[in-house]
C-alpha cells in the first residue's frame, strides 16, 4: 500500500503503467472506473482495490483521495518533449530546477512560477491594445456601419475603435490564465508554491485572462518581450488541449494529466519535420487515407513524408516498449496496411523506449515489404534525444526504397 496522508488528503503514488493497492469507498472506485484514466478492480479485502495506471501521468483527485501518477522519464524531460515545438534555449535549466520533483503537476507549477517571476520582473510588460466599444466621448475611429445598424440612427453612444496603452496585452492575458489554472490545481499541501502563484496573479490584477478553450495565437517575440518566452511556452502547454487533459466534471474527480501517447507522437512529428523538410518536401501528421476503393476503411498514419506529390515515407509513433504485447504482430499488421495503401516498400515503427531498445527489420513474405523497427530513448539527455531523432531522420532521408515503380522517382 503506497498511501500517504497530507493535509487531509490520502495521497497514492504510482508509476506510469504501474500497479498499487489502495483503500477507498465503492463510490470513489466507481468514479475512477468511469473516468477511465486508470483501471481499478476489487480485491478479496473489504474496501481494498488494485489500481493500475495507464499512459496518462499527472494528478487525479476524487474527494480526499489523490492519485499521483509519475512518468517513467524524468519530469523535466516530459515537459521538454511536451513543448518541443516552442522549446526555448533555457529549457535545459529545468533539469536542475526540477531535480527533486516527481509528479508533473508540481513540476509544471514550479517551472511556471519560476519563469513567470522572471517575466514579470521588474514590472509586467505593457503595450497597445485595440478596443471596440460604445462610448459617449469621441476618440479613435468611428465604426459607422456598426453605428447605423446597432443604434438605429441615434448619435449616442458612439461605436468606436481605439488603442489603449495597458497591461491587457496578449502575453499577460495568456500568462494570467495559466497561473489561475495551475493555482487552482495545486493542492493545499504546496502552500509556499501556491502563495507564489497567487502573488504572480495579483501582479496582473485588472488583466482579463485568456478564455479557456480558445486557441492561443502565435506570439511574435522581440527584444521587448523575450523574457516572457519560457513562461508563455508553459502557459500554452497548460491552456492547450493537445498534450494536457483536464478530466471533465461529470464525476467528482478532478485532474491534471499528460497523455504520453500524444506527447511522443507530437514530439516525433515535430523533430522529423525539422530534419526532413531540410531535405525537401513536407511532413504531415495524421494524414487521412482510405484503404479500400469504396473509401470506407479510414486510416490515419501518425507521420508521412511527401515530396513532389508522392508519399516517400510512413512512420508510426509507438509510446511503448518493443517488448509489449502488440509488438510485433498488431503493429506489423498496421504498418503493412499503410505501406500497401501508400505504395511503399518500407515503413518505420518508432518506439519510445526508456532504455536501450532493440532495432530490427521485419520482411513480410510475398510482397517483400520491410518494416523497420527503431527505438528512441526519451529518458536520456536533451542532446541524446535530439541526436536520436536526427539520426532517425537521416536514415529515412537516405533510404533508397521509396515507393513502387515511378513513385520512387517522385521522392528524389
Amino acid at each position: 500500500m503506497t498511501t500517504l496522508v497530507e493535509s487531509g488528503l490520502d495521497v497514492v503514488h504510482v508509476r506510469e503503467w504501474g500497479t498499487t493497492t489502495i483503500r477507498c469507498s465503492a463510490e470513489v472506485a466507481a468514479q475512477i472506473h468511469a473516468d477511465g484514466h486508470a483501471s481499478i478492480a476489487p480485491t478479496h479485502e473489504n474496501s481494498t482495490y488494485m489500481l493500475k495506471a495507464k499512459h496518462k501521468v499527472g494528478v487525479l483527485r476524487y474527494g480526499t483521495l489523490e492519485l499521483r501518477i509519475t512518468p517513467k522519464v524524468p519530469v523535466s524531460r516530459l515537459l521538454y518533449l511536451a513543448s518541443y515545438n516552442d522549446a526555448p534555449a533555457d529549457w535545459k535549466q529545468l533539469d536542475t530546477l526540477l531535480d527533486d520533483i516527481a509528479d508533473p503537476l508540481s513540476a509544471i507549477a514550479e517551472a511556471l512560477a519560476h519563469f513567470a517571476e522572471r517575466a514579470l520582473r521588474p514590472t509586467p510588460l505593457q503595450g497597445y491594445v485595440v478596443h471596440e466599444e460604445a462610448e459617449r466621448r469621441l476618440r479613435g475611429r468611428v465604426l459607422f456601419d456598426r453605428q447605423l445598424s446597432a443604434r438605429a440612427g441615434l448619435t449616442m453612444p458612439i461605436e468606436l475603435r481605439f488603442d489603449e496603452y495597458e497591461l491587457g496585452i496578449i502575453e499577460n492575458r495568456v500568462l494570467k490564465a495559466a497561473l489561475m489554472v495551475v493555482e487552482q490545481a495545486v493542492a493545499d499541501h504546496h502552500p509556499a508554491l501556491r502563495r507564489r502563484l497567487t502573488h504572480l496573479r495579483f501582479q496582473l490584477d485588472g488583466v482579463e485572462p485568456w478564455t479557456r478553450g480558445l486557441q492561443v495565437p502565435e506570439i511574435s517575440f522581440s527584444r521587448m518581450n523575450e523574457r516572457y518566452r519560457p513562461a508563455l511556452v508553459l502557459s500554452r502547454l497548460v491552456l492547450g488541449s493537445h498534450s494536457l487533459e483536464f478530466p471533465n466534471q461529470k464525476h467528482r474527480g478532478t485532474g491534471f494529466l499528460f497523455d504520453m501517447n500524444r506527447i511522443f507522437e507530437s514530439f516525433l512529428e515535430a523533430a522529423l519535420r525539422k530534419e526532413l523538410e531540410r531535405v525537401g518536401g513536407k511532413v504531415r501528421g495524421q494524414d487521412r487515407v482510405y484503404l479500400d476503393e469504396a473509401d470506407t476503411v479510414l486510416m490515419k498514419p501518425d507521420i508521412t513524408w511527401w515530396r513532389h506529390g508522392r508519399h516517400c515515407a510512413v512512420i508510426d509513433a509507438k509510446y511503448k516498449r518493443t517488448t509489449s504485447q502488440d509488438y510485433p504482430s498488431a503493429d506489423a499488421y498496421q504498418m503493412l496496411a499503410y505501406c500497401t495503401r501508400l505504395g511503399l516498400r518500407r515503413g518505420w515503427l518508432v518506439y519510445a523506449d526508456s532504455g536501450a531498445g532493440a532495432n530490427g527489420t521485419t520482411i513480410v513474405r510475398g510482397p517483400g515489404t520491410e518494416i523497420m523497427v527503431r527505438a528512441l530513448n526519451i529518458a536520456g539527455t536533451i542532446e541524446q534525444i535530439e541526436g536520436g531523432a536526427a539520426e532517425l531522420a537521416r536514415e529515412i532521408a537516405e533510404d533508397r526504397s521509396y515507393g513502387l515503380g515511378t513513385a520512387r522517382d517522385g521522392c528524389r
